[in-house]
């Protein structure tokens, strides 16, 4: 145990950039002790471990697991993309954020188990660059809306519509910048995405999932144990495009789109029969041929500063009217694993209410408000 105490604390110190002098200094103790732990020479005891556990943003879980542990069935995609095109692996460096995924991810699993709920997985197949397979993406994108159980109509929500077939979606607010969501699968239990809200409009919230199933689809053999993961610039940028390629044409299906084109050139109009991001529309006139994309975007930021007394379109903000976050409830399917796990006894009152951010109080109330609206 003092062995794996002391590789935690130098993973989750070093991953904040804290001295062990800063580490002691926040907990009470000495740096000396600091050492001696981080060399396996003492151990600390329960009060000292919850200080430590507190001061590193982690569970006392965290520290007293070994690496070894957690999920051994799942493997992990996950990156940071910046408006550059550059992919990094900085956020997942972060043992800390590494460890708030696993424990998601167990809660998830163990949450599932407890109901009898089947999880689910896309089904695989490899493609690691656009060009050439355009047809092909587009047609797996097709096959993946039937699944869904629709046509070429417009997704009213994609979470719920994911949700309902078995995919784990967890939104979380994730401040880290750049930062928009991972996916992982497992044989076992099926697949997950986590999807970042932290400053982040639906419509790129959307995208971002449709992105991860994407992944899912087209590079599971490529996913890792770890959620570090190095690869070159070009092939990232490769798999990336695909991904994106993919998203696109699951949230906007070509022939819907020409058809609507036919029917009005208003981006606008356009974004918000598609509910997505007016970058979205632009990206696909430009794959057509339709438009210069840097010439339209920056005509649409010109006429957007006219409008709103000379403030910039920024490209983390979405080009009004924007899907309203009430109209997307987050979790709706994980909230209803915990209240079935309360109703069957498998969790108690204090467990629902701690994964529900309530108070057993609140979580009372709202238990009873729930039976008053059940159907008998």
């Amino acid at each position: 145990m003092k062995e794996i105490i002391a590789a935690n604390l130098i993973r989750y110190r070093k991953s904040l950039g804290l001295s062990q002098e800063q580490l002691a200094a926040t907990t009470g103790v000495t740096r000396q002790s600091i050492n001696n732990y981080e060399n396996a020479k003492t151990l600390p005891d329960s009060k000292i471990l919850s200080a430590l556990a507190s001061a590193l943003g982690i569970t006392l879980d965290d520290l007293l697991r070994s690496q070894g542990e957690g999920l051994p069935n799942f493997r992990f995609r996950a990156h940071v993309t910046f408006d550059t095109a550059v992919a990094t692996t900085h956020c997942l460096k972060n043992a800390q954020f590494a460890a708030q995924v696993l424990r998601m991810l167990q809660t998830y699993n163990a949450l599932e188990q407890a109901v009898g709920l089947p999880s689910y997985t896309p089904e695989s197949t490899p493609c690691h660059q656009v060009e050439g397979n355009e047809k092909h993406i587009q047609t797996i994108a097709a096959l993946f809306r039937h699944r869904l159980g629709l046509g070429d109509a417009p997704i009213a929500n994609l979470f719920q519509s994911v949700e309902e077939i078995g995919l784990k979606v967890l939104r979380s607010c994730v401040p880290i910048k750049g930062f928009f969501g991972l996916s992982a699968y497992s044989d076992i239990e099926g697949a997950f995405v986590l999807v970042n809200t932290h400053n982040i409009t639906i419509e790129r919230q959307l995208f971002t999932l449709a992105h991860e199933i994407g992944h899912l689809i087209f590079h599971r053999v490529e996913y890792q144990d770890t959620l570090i993961e190095e690869e070159t610039l070009y092939e990232e940028k490769a798999r990336e495009h695909v991904a994106d390629y993919f998203a696109s044409h699951l949230l906007v299906p070509q022939a819907e789109f020409e058809r609507m084109y036919a029917l009005t050139q208003d981006i606008v109009k356009l974004k918000r029969h598609f509910r997505v991001s007016y970058l979205v529309i632009l990206n696909r006139l430009a794959s057509m041929g339709i438009i210069d994309f840097a010439k339209e975007k920056a005509k649409i930021c010109a006429i957007y500063k006219k409008q709103h007394d000379g403030a910039s379109l920024q490209n983390s903000m979405e080009l009004p009217p924007a899907l309203a976050a009430e109209d997307y409830p987050e979790n709706e399917r994980y909230e209803f694993l915990i209240w079935q796990s309360l109703k069957l006894g498998k969790i108690s009152e204090m467990k629902a209410a701690e994964l529900l951010n309530l108070t057993v109080e609140k979580l009372r109330v709202r238990r009873q408000e729930n039976e008053v609206y059940a159907v008998a």
